[in-house]
């Protein structure tokens, strides 16, 4: 199957991708049998779309959870991380400096119960700071792809490449303000690209940061 029909297929089935907080995004809902034969470009429209909905209702239950309410210059929304949580990482400019404010937010009810609620405020290493503030210039460019390609390049034995679909839904949403206005992104957790590589720069500061300050949910 070529990459074409297996994202316009993948449109019937955007409500098995997408993890449920409350309750699930219009726009994730199963498409009528007719939206198999959409176009590619339409099918990675649709599935972005669902994708920036999902992070939309994790972040309204961050702000909610947290009483929290920023207005990031970049917004990363990892949707299925390992712990059991999803994680919203703002990135707020303070006067000039980059503050990265990192929230996790359960994703079902029985999650609510046994993952702490944690809260991350520290300021960003130079070097990220410096790939978050290029992000505001270069991520309008025309040749990202809001929706990046769910495949993995693969190294053979021989030394020949090869491809495999990424079928896990554990997706990474990004939103830039960029200078030409807000861009949005989605990108699979195993994703190799410059948004892709933004995600983990920003999300390694998270992980190694002794910062955090947690409380029994």
């Amino acid at each position: 199957m070529t990459r074409t029909s297996f994202i316009a297929l993948g449109v019937l089935f955007l409500a098995g991708s997408a993890h449920a907080i409350e309750e699930q995004p219009e726009s994730c809902r199963p498409k009528v049998a007719g939206s198999a034969f959409a176009l590619a470009d339409e099918a990675e429209q649709a599935r972005l779309q669902c994708d920036i909905d999902r992070a939309e209702l994790i972040t309204d239950r961050a702000d909610v959870t947290f009483n929290t309410s920023s207005d990031p210059i970049l917004r990363i929304v990892d949707t299925a991380a390992p712990s059991g949580s999803a994680y919203v990482y703002d990135i707020v400019d303070a006067g000039g400096t980059m503050i990265l404010d990192a929230r996790t937010v359960p994703v079902d009810a029985e999650a609510d119960t046994r993952i702490p609620l944690c809260r991350l405020q520290t300021q960003l290493p130079a070097p990220v700071a410096s790939k978050v503030a290029l992000s505001l210039l270069t991520a309008s460019d025309s040749d990202l792809p809001g929706y990046g390609a769910r495949e993995k390049m693969v190294i053979n034995a021989d030394g020949s490449r090869s491809f495999e679909l990424l079928l896990s839904s554990h997706d990474i949403i990004t939103s830039i303000e960029t200078t030409d206005g807000l861009k949005q992104f989605s990108r699979h957790s195993e994703a190799n690209d410059t948004i892709a590589e933004l995600n983990r720069s920003v999300i390694g500061v998270a992980n190694f940061s002794d910062g955090w300050v947690c409380k029994p949910n």
